[in-house]
């Protein structure tokens, strides 16, 4: 199975914020509770407090995500990526070829296998990633090819795939 797929500025932005999507969740909520209990404290105006969080944590949420997108764009822009890939998946790899090089991924060495909105990752490490963007499969066949690969050749313990 062969295409060619772009990587754009937004789709590195993307692939950031879907790796620091958790830990961020986890800092706009201790943040607002920290925020939350210092104004309110443990008094009687817990009901305040509550109301504070609930507040809190979705802007925080939006201040870190626009904050991970800019220092990403940023990033890009610096390293000059390069927007045309051609990927080749086989029984015994995945193969990713680029103006900056290429690289090979055994199916045995695949880290996880990730899904976002609009696209699947499969990790080479925790923090690198081949990007599939689903505007790249030229029909719902060639998704469905590509999906049977990753069920035949990753353990289903590191997929993750939305239902």
């Amino acid at each position: 199975m062969k295409f060619k797929t772009d990587f754009v500025a937004e789709d590195y932005s993307e692939l950031c914020w879907f790796q620091a999507r958790k830990i961020s969740t986890v800092l706009a909520v201790l943040l607002s509770m920290a925020i939350a209990f210092t104004v309110f404290g443990l008094s009687k105006n817990l009901m305040l407090g509550i109301v504070l969080l609930v507040v809190c944590v979705p802007l925080m949420l939006k201040f870190q995500k626009n904050n991970v997108i800019k220092r990403a764009d940023r990033r890009y822009g610096a390293f000059g990526a390069s927007s045309e890939l051609y990927l080749e998946i086989n029984d015994n790899e995945i193969y990713q070829t680029a103006a900056s090089g290429e690289t090979r991924l055994p199916w045995e060495d695949v880290y996880a296998v990730r899904e976002s909105d609009n696209c699947y990752y499969v990790f080479l490490t925790k923090n690198k990633a081949f990007y599939f963007p689903k505007r790249s499969f030229e029909s719902e066949e060639q998704k469905k090819e590509f999906l049977s690969y990753i069920e035949k050749k990753v353990p289903e313990k590191k997929v993750k795939l939305k239902k």
